[in-house]
């Protein structure tokens, strides 16, 4: 909605100063005040007369009307969003003509008959440099049954330790906050290898980031980041990044403006509580769902880089 206010201010100021412009190359060439009633009275008294007016007042006319239509045409054309991703790398496969050419040719007849005659000589010497060693097989280990199941009980830890650490990763808690709050929750990306624990949306193009246990400069960096590939895919939309962490001990942490610190889960729940998300425009949901689809598409792209 504020965007279509920019542009109405945009479109006023621009007409105003065509107006102004028009008004003083007239009264400056032709003595023609365009503010004037008397003055469109006499040209419209000439015309009538049929007097002769010089060609030159028309076409300033037609020229100043053109340029001010050709301005609101600049200012108030669609611009669309574009993601500036980076380019799939290409794959190439061998040409099958020409790895069927590099194929060894079979031996004929010919070839063998030559080979038979060889000078006996030559066979002995190749016998006598290149011996034929007397390869042994060595016998078989025997490996104890504890050890393998060992293993497999060590690996069986290591995957349920990985799950359980996967799980606690998630924090279901938090996105519970956000979603009672009206905000949209998104998958949660790796940002400079370091897992968040909460990514959501709400109106007015604003954005939620959120980690647990990490120091404020790496998520000072993460959404500095995202403010860099936001404005370089996107135009004339400014995307508002709020930062936060939990960690019961930020003594020694460094503060930044855009990041608030909590000490629980319960303190973040009270903070949303007071400042939930606001209801979206009927007029803004097409918007809305731009946003939306254009988060996914980052989250995507930040996840693989």
């Amino acid at each position: 909605m504020k965007y279509r206010i920019d542009n109405i201010l945009l479109t006023l100021l621009w007409l105003l100063a065509g107006i102004l412009g028009a008004s003083f190359w007239f009264y400056t060439i032709f003595s023609f005040n365009i503010f004037s009633a008397k003055h469109w009275e006499y040209l419209s008294y000439l015309q009538a007369s049929q007097s002769q007016i010089k060609s030159t007042f028309y076409i300033s006319f037609v020229i100043i009307i053109f340029i001010m239509l050709f301005g609101l045409y600049v200012l108030i054309r669609p611009k669309f969003r574009k993601i500036k991703l980076q380019k799939p790398i290409k794959t190439y496969t061998q040409n099958t003509e020409k790895s069927e050419g590099m194929k060894a040719k079979p031996i004929t007849d010919t070839d063998s008959s030559n080979l038979n005659k060889l000078p006996e000589t030559h066979q002995s010497l190749d016998q006598k440099e290149y011996p034929q060693p007397n390869l042994i097989r060595p016998p078989r280990l025997n490996i104890p049954n504890v050890n393998i199941l060992q293993n497999a009980d060590r690996k069986n830890v290591k995957t349920t330790s990985n799950q359980t650490a996967k799980k606690q990763q998630e924090y279901p808690e938090i996105k519970e906050i956000f979603s009672e709050a009206g905000y949209i929750v998104k998958d949660n990306p790796k940002i400079n290898g370091e897992k968040t624990a909460l990514f959501a949306i709400g109106t007015n193009e604003n954005l939620w980031i959120g980690c647990v246990d990490i120091k404020s400069s790496l998520l000072n960096s993460m959404i500095s980041k995202l403010s860099a590939i936001f404005t370089d895919t996107l135009e004339d939309i400014y995307i508002n990044i709020n930062g936060f962490i939990i960690k019961s001990d930020a003594s020694d942490d460094q503060e930044f403006e855009n990041i608030l610190t909590f000490a629980s889960i319960d303190e973040l729940r009270e903070y949303m509580k007071g400042n939930p998300n606001p209801p979206l425009p009927k007029d803004d949901e097409g918007n809305f769902d731009a946003y939306s689809e254009y988060i996914d598409t980052v989250i995507n792209y930040i996840g693989k880089y």
